[in-house]
């Protein structure tokens, strides 16, 4: 009898391959501890809108982590159980100040994702839709005069910034840490997640495990990364990918093999299974 209840996965970096595609391996592993009766919860930075595709891979119907605990949404019946947007008057500074100084942003909100044009990130996702089925596709729409000048009618629940070195994303932490109803954390080489205080993945498993009465000693957590490190120390059960940053690395119980060599599937039937 297996004494977990959950099964919480980070998204990029865990879950997902460098081609972006959940391997063979992760997903015969994790629906077969879905058949011994655990849940499999994404936990992503991404909006939940943003990885329909790999809930219809898993089939997964319950809640969903999204924008790194900013939105905790049930997937099959589009419940909120949990959700706190940013300051609008932080948003607008966010985005001015990424405008004036040519920093690529993307805006997390319910519906829709907002991108600036020339975003690596956000090309990738429209260049994803492509191959996507009309239900599965990314709400995506680029950033124009008109939406920055309305920008105070956006219910933001993340600013993702954008840039290609990574040196420039550490100055950009400094610079907006400063601000006290602001949650700042890198979440993969030149990332900069932007969410609304107190606001983390492990926050949002916390008032989930309490709302659905799941002990916190009842849950698995898979991760490679920063906005990883709040779920890790709250779980019971944190694992690490090889390829995972080495603060993440130090907050595990266990270290598996990394996101390219079905990782999670190794730990599942190698650890978990094995208890």
């Amino acid at each position: 009898m297996i004494k977990y209840k959950w099964c919480v996965c980070d998204m990029d970096g865990t879950l997902l391959n460098s081609d972006n595609a959940i391997s063979k391996d992760n997903e015969v592993a994790l629906k077969k501890l879905q058949k011994m009766g655990v849940e499999v919860i994404i936990a992503s930075g991404r909006l939940d809108l943003m990885v329909k595709v790999y809930i219809k891979q898993l089939d997964l119907k319950g809640p969903i982590i999204s924008c790194n605990g900013g939105l905790v949404r049930n997937i099959k019946t589009g419940e909120v159980l949990y959700s706190k947007l940013m300051d609008k008057f932080a948003v607008k500074e966010v985005t001015t100040y990424c405008s004036n100084n040519k920093i690529e942003f993307i805006i997390y909100t319910a519906d829709v994702v907002y991108s600036t044009k020339n975003n690596s990130v956000g090309k990738r996702y429209k260049e994803r839709n492509k191959f996507l089925l009309q239900d599965e596709q990314i709400p995506i729409k680029y950033i124009d005069d008109k939406i920055m000048e309305n920008i105070n009618d956006i219910d933001a629940f993340k600013v993702l910034l954008v840039c290609e070195k990574h040196e420039e994303i550490i100055l950009l932490e400094k610079h907006f840490s400063k601000y006290d109803n602001l949650t700042v954390v890198s979440s993969a080489k030149g990332l900069l997640d932007i969410m609304a205080s107190d606001i983390s993945k492990g926050n949002a498993l916390e008032i989930l495990s309490k709302k659905l009465n799941v002990s916190l000693d009842e849950i698995m957590v898979f991760g490679d990364n920063y906005n990883d490190m709040e779920m890790f120390k709250c779980a019971g059960m944190p694992i690490a990918m090889e390829n995972a940053v080495e603060d993440i690395k130090l907050q595990a119980k266990y270290i598996t093999k990394s996101n390219n060599e079905s990782g999670i599937a190794y730990a599942i039937n190698n650890y978990i299974l094995k208890e």
